[in-house]
């Protein structure tokens, strides 16, 4: 359940007896008084500075039931004061002071999984204050008030703000939460009366590890034992023993856990747990660097830097990088995402810059005369390098990284025995959940707060260890007698989750995993006893039957019993759960599942606006015109476009100009109008959050439609909006250049760098929808259901491939490895990782078991079935013959084709058709409807199209005679100053690399009589035509007709594998018959070779190009979605939108 909803109905509760005796609400400063006397408190106004106040601004005093505040400030200020100290006097035990920035009713229930909010509001304050802070806003403007605001009696947020005299970011917050988040109300149509749980047996070890004391104590805890209450059982004896609570730390890896132990022990303990520090290392670490800013060199409030953040700072000083063997010209940003990555391992190991040049240096002397090795270690030594001056970067701008936060006060703390007597002072009691998961850093940390560890209480399951990405390592587990000496190591053995076959099932699979080393070997009794039956295996010969059988499985369990909501999908990979949810929803089964967020059509929509914002030629029409609000068809999009092109000023500033746009049809200009009405006010300078929630809850009623949604997968579209918002509230610590421009590169940046995995959780107040959840395996941990469905259980998906370590860390790096090269070490450490995901993946089912297999992948090779399944005995699992399949519905939508009429001068050249080949609904937006101009090229890019320019000039030179390698360079130079990268940090490399590739093409063409380049038509069979415009045409002395094709890059080993080359070969057959030949000059590589192509394979793509051809011409432009690609497309935004209607070309 959401823990703000039940603060949210005590404010509104109490808000609703205050207007049952007549307060009036639009009066708050008096409406909180009133509120203050019906909770028969005393309220007191102090000035500023007063003792009384104790520092702060405003205080709760239990003792005597006192609200104090400061007597300064507007009527709402101290309205917001009165009103957030009620809060902690309805929810918290004991007294609490408040300073200025505690006091914020706006902010969000959920943290932006991004910067410092990832962080800091699961502090046991933090949260003490945001729950004082939601408690607020509803009391002012309860989430009901507020939407009968909107929908009802139509005020905009801005109205209801002026009518409040509320701040108007309050305002918006809490009619985004009211009208695009779900109410437990939504949930309760599909409830049904609970099956009592079976009794809990009592388990001796669970209180033998609560009431242990003296020694250093590991828990090994396997699935479903308890470890949570066994922890909270631990906490509650140190209370009963008197131990003041404020001396009891409590550390975990994730905000969930944190919030879980918090929800916990606040029932168990209400008057101690706010006293208790709970939170995540991180948070710790955080706490610990504001502590001790002054020793560490740091300002108070430090920004958090995450890892775009990171690669931001060194885009920022690549000029000043001094790299070699990871330098790349072609795309120099996408090596400092593998730098960062290793960085960020070496924070993990406690390896600063210095130790780390240190460790490279050793390995440059041990290298010898052994190339590979000395490569290696110059290759460490170029990242030692880098590593220095990030840290000087992140010094500059003041901040610190997500590893700094551990490895900081660790370094601090080991070095400064004063400040780590006072921190060993303050939490006399550690306990640790989730042990496993524990790095290098983190467990030094940990030695620095528990000493001795004679007050260290930790538990944690090795075979649950499923973060190796960043450091975690079972084998800390192991390493906790040595790290402790006399440690008292017990586990606890009855499951309390999952019945006998499920238990059997995961138990046995245990002796066959790496993570099993060193420890005790898992014994669980199954408290639940024996279940309905085995798990079952379902296999499919192909990946849709495997979506089609997920989705009759879920029906069947549903049937019998057992809730949507109460089951589960697990995937290995998102990419397969967005596959599967997407099969699941065609075929009715709603889903609790985001996915990749800025992907969702709700989502994009949004993008689309903040780009048409900031974009001066609105490709993004194609996208908003689209939406229903505004209508306009694919013919009035078309139109629209090109009008906005042709006045040459912003496209936001052009919308009330386009109504007058040739060709816009009647429709179209209602349309754009209700557009230009709806954006008028807004600007490009604001907030990307400031400019969506104006557009939102001010100019437009869609937030208003988003929460009338009637079925789950459409308020998961209202959920998604709320999400998206949520994460654009917060700005990154660095870059330049507008705001939205810099929200919509992040972007694209997070999703290149699949940093967008935090936003795909959906947030809370959802959770109690009657929908299938979907996730990965990584995101289940830690939860339970009572049916589980894990598809993908083949060799290539289940486990997955190890794809080895782009920047290796220097021998020695990692702690834990002796005599172990690291990539050694990263293949184990990945085979164990994925064998614990599957038993992660096991033990999250109660009662249903269900794993599938597809015989067959899309390409129609075979697909064999995970290794892993060989450890579950055939007595353990129930093999279904001919499993059930769950076929679309008739009538489901389908794509439809795009009718376009053709003009007769259009031409489909070679270069197109590639683009076709490559991503068909790319070349629908760049070649039929002309967008894609605001594209922001690379460097190398831009000298690459400085080389085809003089490829030009060679053309025209050649008519005259052989230029001169000089002629051609001044002639560059022009084409250079004018079009190249001269201001890029690279400039020089790239002007060299181009004097390189200019050299080898003069090369090339010695001996040749060049011709006129005039395109080739190739005639296929089907009517389709294609023109291959060659780079260079060539007549060689012996008559033979050299048709070339340039490429500034190198040769790759699937070269002549590209489609080009084919339509150059039958190209040049068709127009010069057997005495033309194809030549291949790849500058780089400075070669020059004839292309040879089998039979065989022009004839297969031959018909491919027919294919397509027919394709193009039906108005088939589906979308080839691409890691890299996509989000580096100019269309990211709008992709896949399409307005209705025919599209006529002219």
């Amino acid at each position: 359940m959401d823990q703000f909803e039940p603060i949210r109905t005590t404010a509104a509760i109490l808000h609703g007896e205050l207007l049952a005796e007549g307060k009036d609400p639009f009066d708050l400063l008096a409406f909180v008084q009133a509120a203050v006397s019906h909770r028969d408190l005393e309220l007191v106004w102090l000035p500023r500075g007063d003792p009384a106040l104790k520092g702060a601004k405003a205080l709760f005093d239990d003792q005597g039931g006192t609200i104090c505040c400061e007597d300064e400030g507007d009527p709402i200020t101290r309205t917001l004061l009165v009103a957030h100290e009620l809060g902690h006097s309805e929810l918290h035990a004991g007294s609490a002071t408040c300073a200025t920035p505690d006091i914020d009713p706006s902010r969000s229930t959920e943290a932006a999984p991004v910067g410092l909010q990832r962080v800091e509001d699961y502090g046991a304050k933090e949260r003490r204050e945001l729950q004082a802070n939601v408690y607020a806003r509803e009391l002012l403007l309860p989430r009901a008030f507020a939407h009968k605001l909107h929908a009802v009696d139509n005020l905009t947020a801005a109205a209801i703000a002026d009518r409040m005299k509320l701040p108007v970011a309050l305002v918006r917050q809490q009619m985004l939460d009211a009208l695009l988040l779900p109410t437990v109300a939504d949930g309760t149509e599909h409830e049904q009366v609970e099956v009592e749980a079976p009794a809990r047996e009592p388990d001796p070890s669970q209180d033998r590890a609560a009431a242990h004391r003296g020694k250093p104590f590991q828990l090994q805890a396997g699935p479903g034992t308890g470890k949570t209450r066994t922890l909270v059982k631990r906490v509650l004896s140190l209370l009963a023993e008197g131990i003041d609570p404020a001396a009891i730390l409590i550390l975990t890896f994730s905000n969930r856990a944190a919030g879980e132990l918090s929800e916990r022990l606040t029932a168990a303990a209400p008057d101690a747990a706010p006293k208790l520090w709970i939170g995540t290392f991180h948070a710790f670490g955080l706490d610990l660097v504001r502590r001790h800013h002054d020793r560490l060199g740091l300002a108070p409030n430090p920004s958090l830097f995450d890892r775009s953040d990171a690669i931001e700072v060194l885009e920022d000083i690549l000029p000043t990088l001094p790299l070699v063997h990871y330098r790349n010209l072609w795309d120099p940003a996408m090596v400092l995402r593998d730098i960062v990555g290793a960085i960020s391992r070496a924070k993990d190991e406690i390896v600063g810059p210095q130790r780390y040049r240190e460790l490279a240096k050793a390995m440059e002397a041990d290298a010898g005369g052994d190339e590979d090795a000395r490569i290696a270690a110059a290759k460490c030594l170029e990242i030692a390098d880098v590593y220095d001056l990030y840290e000087a970067a992140l010094r500059r701008h003041g901040g610190v990284d997500f590893g700094d936060l551990i490895m900081r006060p660790t370094q601090l703390l080991e070095a400064d025995e004063a400040v780590r007597i006072g921190v060993q002072l303050r939490h006399r009691h550690v306990l640790v959940d989730e042990y496993q998961d524990v790095n290098r850093a983190s467990a030094r940390l940990l030695k620095m707060v528990a000493g001795d560890g004679e007050r260290l209480w930790v538990v944690g399951d090795a075979r649950q260890s499923i973060y190796r990405f960043r450091g975690a390592s079972s084998e800390n587990m192991v390493r906790f007698a040595t790290d402790y000496p006399g440690a008292v190591i017990d586990q606890l053995g009855v499951n309390y989750r999952s019945t006998e076959q499920i238990v059997r099932s995961f138990v046995t699979a245990a002796p066959r995993m790496g993570a099993s080393r060193g420890m005790l070997p898992l014994a669980l009794e199954a408290n639940r006893g024996q279940g309905p039956g085995r798990p079952e295996l379902r296999r499919f010969e192909s990946l849709d039957d495997e979506a089609e059988g997920v989705a009759a499985s879920i029906r069947q369990l549903e049937q019998d019993g057992v809730r949507l909501r109460d089951q589960a999908v697990l995937c290995r990979t998102n990419g397969r759960l967005n596959e599967i949810a997407t099969a699941l929803e065609a075929r009715g089964i709603p889903v609790l599942h985001l996915g990749s967020l800025f992907e969702r059509e709700e989502v994009r929509d949004l993008l689309a606006l903040l780009s048409l914002a900031v974009d001066p030629f609105g490709d993004a029409l194609v996208r908003v015109g689209a939406m229903p609000r505004y209508g306009l068809s694919l013919q009035d999009s078309h139109c629209l476009s090109r009008h906005l092109r042709s006045l040459g000023k912003p496209a936001l500033a052009g919308l009330a100009e386009a109504i007058h746009a040739p060709g816009l049809s009647t429709p179209g200009r209602a349309g754009i109008a209700q557009l230009a009405t709806d954006l008028a006010p807004l600007r490009s300078n604001v907030s990307a959050w400031e400019f969506l929630t104006v557009y939102l809850l001010d100019r437009t009623d869609l937030a208003r439609q988003l929460g009338e949604a009637s079925t789950v997968t459409e308020r998961m579209r209202a959920v998604a909006v709320w999400q998206f918002l949520n994460f654009v509230r917060e700005q990154s610590p660095v870059g330049a250049g507008l705001p939205i421009q810099r929200t919509l590169d992040r972007v694209r940046q997070l999703v290149l760098l699949a940093e967008e995995r935090d936003l795909r959780q959906v947030p809370a107040a959802a959770l109690h929808l009657d929908a299938v959840r979907l996730m990965t395996v990584h995101g289940s941990k830690g939860l339970e259901f009572e049916g589980v469905h894990v598809p993908g259980l083949t060799v290539a998906s289940f486990p997955s491939s190890n794809r080895g370590q782009r920047c290796p860390p220097p021998n020695g790096m990692i702690d834990s490895v002796e005599n172990v090269l690291p990539a050694d070490e990263a293949k184990r450490a990945h085979e164990d990782e994925e064998q614990c995901l599957f038993f992660v993946a096991l033990s999250r089912a109660r009662t249903h078991l269900r794993l599938y297999h597809a015989r067959k992948q899309r390409n129609g090779n075979g697909r064999s079935p995970s290794p892993f399944l060989d450890w579950l005995p055939a007595m353990l699992i129930e093999n279904v013959a001919n499993p059930p399949m769950l076929a679309l519905p008739p009538g489901a939508p389908k794509p439809q084709p795009i009718a376009i009429s053709w003009p007769s001068n259009w031409i489909l050249t070679d270069s197109r058709l590639g683009s076709y080949e490559k991503c068909p609904r790319r070349f629908f937006y760049t070649h039929v409807l002309g967008l894609g101009g605001a594209r922001k090229p690379t460097a190398f890019s831009r000298t690459h199209d400085c080389l085809y320019e003089l490829l030009r000039w060679l053309a025209e030179a050649r008519r005259t005679g052989e230029p001169s390698l000089a002629e051609a360079e001044s002639a560059f130079e022009v084409i250079w100053k004018e079009r190249g990268p001269v201001d890029h940090a690279f400039a020089d490399d790239y002007r060299r690399l181009a004097s390189r590739l200019i050299g080898a093409l003069l090369k090339a063409g010695a001996g040749h009589r060049f011709g006129d380049a005039q395109p080739l038509a190739i005639d296929f069979p089907n009517g389709g035509r294609v023109l291959v415009e060659p780079d260079e045409v060539a007549e060689l002395p012996d008559g033979t007709i050299v048709i070339r094709r340039v490429r500034t890059g190198y040769r790759r080993s699937d070269e002549y594998d590209r489609l080009e080359y084919t339509l150059y070969l039958l190209a040049a057959r068709n127009q010069f018959g057997s005495r033309a030949v194809v030549h291949a000059l790849h500058l780089t590589d400075e070669t020059q070779e004839p292309v040879e192509i089998s039979t065989t394979k022009i004839g297969n793509r031959q018909k491919k190009s027919e294919t397509m051809l027919a394709g193009i011409a039906a108005g088939a432009f589906p979308t080839e979605t691409d890691a890299i690609t996509c989000p580096r497309c100019p269309h990211f935004f709008i992709c896949a939108a399409t307005p209705p209607g025919p599209l006529k070309l002219d």
